[in-house]
């Protein structure tokens, strides 16, 4: 499997853990995300953007393949390597530091997220604490250990369901709600989107 880990430019904690788990992922940078690879002490495969959130420091030490955009685009560094790694053939994308941070910034991140999922891609969304994964419609299983706390957000609106939980849902049209906060694995859960997107936040 083709699994790429970008690195976007809001907060992310640098772990151990996190380390290990970028085993076998190649790593893109988008603009100040490179400061990220700096954290993580791990090589580059590409440095895209128009360079204009990375200072001149930041350039001098990240030894790094560079890709220059021009200032004026219609598109974002982040959606700019989302297409770089679509066209290297990602089956599975990890936007590190794709969310927290900017609000602005992370509802972006969250559509390319659904953009992604969309063309049949395994997509997560983390700032090295928290992980968000897109839903669309469909039936979804997650391999949670019990207690493991998490929310169910429609994305704006969903008709949801949820087995697994210490508070299951039967079918239920959702827009805007508190409902499906703070909720606590059993185990295994499973969610279905009759209708709409969804997002699992995982806490």
């Amino acid at each position: 499997m083709r699994r790429f880990a970008l690195l976007l430019g809001g907060p992310l904690l640098v772990t151990e853990a996190l380390r290990a788990r970028l085993q076998g992922y190649r790593l893109l940078a988008a603009d100040s995300g490179g400061r990220h690879a700096l954290a993580l002490g791990l090589p580059l495969e590409l440095w895209l953007g128009d360079f204009d959130s990375s200072p001149p420091w930041l350039q001098q030490l990240l030894p790094a393949p560079k890709e220059v955009l021009p200032r004026e685009k219609d598109l974002t560094d982040g959606e700019a390597l989302v297409r770089k790694a679509l066209g290297l053939g990602a089956e599975e994308v990890l936007l590190l530091g794709g969310i927290g941070g900017r609000l602005d910034h992370t509802l972006a991140h969250l559509e390319l997220a659904f953009h992604l999922a969309e063309r049949g891609i395994r997509v997560e969304l983390t700032e090295g604490l928290t992980r968000a994964f897109p839903l669309l419609p469909g039936g979804h299983a997650f391999p949670l250990e019990a207690g493991r706390s998490f929310s169910l957000l429609p994305f704006p609106e969903a008709t949801l369901a949820l087995e697994g939980a210490r508070w299951n849902l039967p079918p239920t049209p959702l827009k805007a709600t508190s409902l499906t906060l703070e909720n606590q694995a059993l185990g295994p859960i499973r969610v279905r989107v009759e209708a709409g997107r969804a997002v699992l936040y995982l806490f």
